[in-house]
């Protein structure tokens, strides 16, 4: 199935399920297609973020976060990724995307998609974003002020800032 398919159809499954806060975790299933695939007949590495994508827009839509994103037409970049691979996906296998957000710092969100099939970890990608408008980052405090919560935001754990050092070294 096309990519901007699966963008719509999740999108609309979206609002249709029920709400999540920003401590649940979306869970989706996708199927595994021809066009997902590498010459050595498993999913190609770059579209298991393509797929992990899936995943943060069911928990956007589901938390609230991008109907406030797009009513005030900001944007959502993405600033890193990191992807480990534990078993292949072949043609027609299905998988669940376990999509959470794992913390905030001051202008990044780290959130985690875990590939799961067969009660199974096949990747997890793991990555880095912001809410970005015309002036600049929209701090995560004030987006749980938008979702309605009271609450300061998670605070990133040790291993995302570790990885966060080590990638900002690379240039």
């Amino acid at each position: 199935m096309n990519l901007w398919l699966r963008l719509v159809r999740v999108w609309l499954a979206a609002r249709r399920r029920s709400p999540l806060t920003t401590d649940d975790e979306s869970v989706i299933r996708v199927r595994v297609w021809p066009h997902d695939l590498d010459l050595w007949g498993h999913v190609n590495g770059g579209r298991y973020l393509t797929l992990s994508d899936l995943g943060r827009l069911d928990f956007s839509v589901r938390t609230g976060l991008f109907a406030i994103v797009r009513s005030h037409r900001w944007t959502m970049p993405m600033g890193a990724a990191a992807l480990r691979f534990r078993r292949p996906l072949r043609l027609f296998n299905t998988c669940e995307l376990h999509t959470r957000l794992l913390g905030w710092d001051d202008k990044w969100g780290y959130m985690e998609t875990r590939f799961i099939r067969n009660d199974r970890t096949v990747a997890t990608v793991v990555n880095k974003a912001m809410v970005r408008g015309p002036d600049g980052t929209i701090p995560p405090k004030r987006l749980l002020q938008l979702l309605g919560l009271d609450r300061d935001p998670l605070p990133v754990p040790e291993h995302i800032r570790r990885w966060v050092e080590a990638e900002t070294e690379v240039t």
